[in-house]
């Protein structure tokens, strides 16, 4: 009958859009461009606002500093830099100077360092609280600590054994406060859903129009940026 017809083709029609709804991505959709955050395809996304980050507060990084891994910032926003110290607990970095466990790092003397720029290491010390004492203590009066941490990203393969970490705005004001005192502290979460996806997707920068990372989306933090400062003898805190 035509009308049975007609009822058929108006529910198939009327299916469609959950049908669709419910087919699976492409399965590249599925997969990560790259597994190594786009590098090599470009930059990786939240390099871009952690450069900027320590960019914006290049005017800390003077006298003695101290960086983890390379002297990557201390060369490219140091000034005035008396005294340039690497510290890493690969013994075989041939840059490294300090060769320690940040969460035990006795060997370093205390009150020595103007600046110390922690970025993207914290998600690989286990016990958190001692590691930023240890940095609170290393700093002289009034020095300052320039951190970042992950929010949202994939693991580290080569670090698999060691990632044990992720964090939050929130969670960084109360650990960095805890130690530096909740005034001395200034927490800058970054990213948004672009910035997230492209992460994890392992989409470089240079990939992305650069208006589309400007805007901050707090459901959909990338990463933390701290600025910890020690408080200084003459401040009497």
């Amino acid at each position: 009958m035509k009308w049975v017809s007609a009822v058929k083709s108006n529910l198939l029609i009327m299916a469609r859009p959950a049908v669709k709804f419910l087919r699976p991505p492409p399965p590249s959709h599925l997969k990560p461009v790259s597994r190594r955050w786009g590098w090599e395809r470009g930059t990786a996304v939240a390099r871009v606002f952690i450069d900027q980050f320590i960019e914006s507060h290049r005017a800390d990084i003077t006298g003695a500093v101290l960086e983890i891994k390379s002297p990557r910032y201390i060369d490219s926003f140091g000034n005035d830099v008396t005294i340039a110290d690497i510290l890493d607990i690969d013994e075989s970095n041939k840059k490294a100077h300090v060769v320690t466990d940040l969460a035990t790092a006795d060997i370093v003397e205390s009150e020595r360092y103007d600046c110390f720029i922690l970025t993207e290491t914290l998600q690989f010390v286990y016990d958190l609280k001692n590691a930023i004492k240890h940095a609170h203590r290393i700093l002289k009066p009034g020095g300052v600590l320039l951190v970042t941490v992950p929010n949202t990203g994939p693991a580290d393969a080569e670090l698999s054994h060691t990632d044990y970490w992720r964090f939050t705005a929130l969670g960084c004001k109360r650990l960095f406060g805890d130690v530096f005192g909740a005034k001395q502290v200034q927490v800058e979460p970054y990213g948004n859903f672009v910035a997230c996806m492209a992460g994890l997707s392992g989409i470089a920068a240079e990939e992305i129009q650069p208006e589309e990372l400007e805007k901050f989306d707090e459901k959909y933090t990338q990463g933390v940026c701290v600025r910890a400062q020690k408080c200084s003898e003459e401040s009497g805190d």
